[in-house]
């Protein structure tokens, strides 16, 4: 099977890049659009296919989930269930994680003995990365027992759209996934079982839509109306984009003037790297690196060319 050819892209709306991007890389054929993260306005997708023109081929996944809950209530009942299970999980997740949070910033920000405190700090965000990680492992287990169960890939609605799906990216030379509603988007392309679908694509993935190809989806939000502001590991992506976590709209959402802060990030994210895909920014996945104009915050907390904080 051949691998993808991934490009990660900052948001595209201020800053739109995706039809200089597919120039850049020589793609002459058909370009497959999906928008499902932007739900119900999934169809207001008109500056997008203007950046592609005639050759961009929508898929239309929110749609055609909408379809399937439709003609399969069964499986409706039964996904709504899963979901709703799910945001229990992040209910008890937040629960253990803020204070596990609170306690390694305490251990940060206390004098004493190295030889001492040391320790202490390396178990409260060792303690903080397990339970990142469990969360992951609950939400992957009640996503199986969801697919072992009601095995939806085998039903009559999802089999034809899948089938649809599969015909109409077969066309496609490249693939570009839209931002969004970063769980959405998730969903669907997993329903549709999209991602093996596009193994020898060019991906290029937009904000939200580069957060998914990821090993984890990172919710991140520096001054938020209510709570800490504690960055959520919410959710297990697709591991398309190896070795990064993509943090769309950095400059907005994160206080980047905070090496402490960015450092926490970037250890609790450790061994992946953090990717700031600001608007008009660019990585490129060959195989074996990373490359491109986008940043990424360095050891000591600050935001570093890709290059020179590798």
């Amino acid at each position: 099977m051949t691998e993808p050819r991934v490009v990660l892209l900052g948001p595209q709306y201020h800053r739109p890049t995706v039809g200089a991007v597919l120039a850049d890389l020589g793609i002459r054929g058909r370009v497959a659009t999906i928008t499902a993260g932007w739900q119900e306005w999934e169809t207001e997708d008109a500056a997008l296919l203007r950046q592609i023109g005639p050759r961009a081929l929508p898929i239309r996944l929110y749609a055609r989930a909408e379809r399937i809950w439709e003609s399969d209530p069964e499986l409706r009942v039964a996904h709504r269930a899963m979901q709703d299970e799910l945001r229990i999980l992040r209910d008890l997740y937040n629960q253990q994680l803020d204070p596990a949070a609170d306690a390694w910033m305490a251990l940060l920000a206390a004098d004493g003995p190295e030889h001492l405190i040391g320790p202490e700090r390396a178990a409260a965000l060792e303690a903080i990365q397990r339970i990142d990680q469990r969360h992951i492992d609950r939400i992957e287990a009640v996503q199986a027992e969801y697919r072992e169960r009601m095995r939806p890939g085998e039903r009559a609605a999802v089999r034809a759209q899948h089938a649809a799906i599969a015909e109409r990216l077969a066309e496609a030379e490249a693939v570009v996934i839209e931002g969004g509603h970063a769980a959405v988007l998730r969903n669907r392309l997993a329903l549709f079982e999209v991602p093996p679908l596009l193994a020898d694509k060019t991906i290029i993935g937009c904000a939200a839509g580069a957060m998914i190809l990821c090993r984890r989806v990172v919710l991140y939000n520096d001054s938020p109306a209510i709570g800490r502001g504690h960055a959520e590991v919410s959710l297990p992506g697709f591991g398309l984009a190896p070795g990064i976590v993509a943090l769309p709209d950095a400059t907005h959402r994160l206080r980047l003037r905070d090496g402490v802060r960015m450092r926490r990030l970037a250890d609790r994210i450790a061994p992946d790297a953090c990717a700031l895909l600001d608007p008009g920014a660019r990585l490129d996945w060959d195989g074996d690196q990373w490359t491109g104009s986008a940043e990424r915050i360095a050891p000591d907390g600050s935001p570093a060319a890709w290059e020179s904080a590798a």
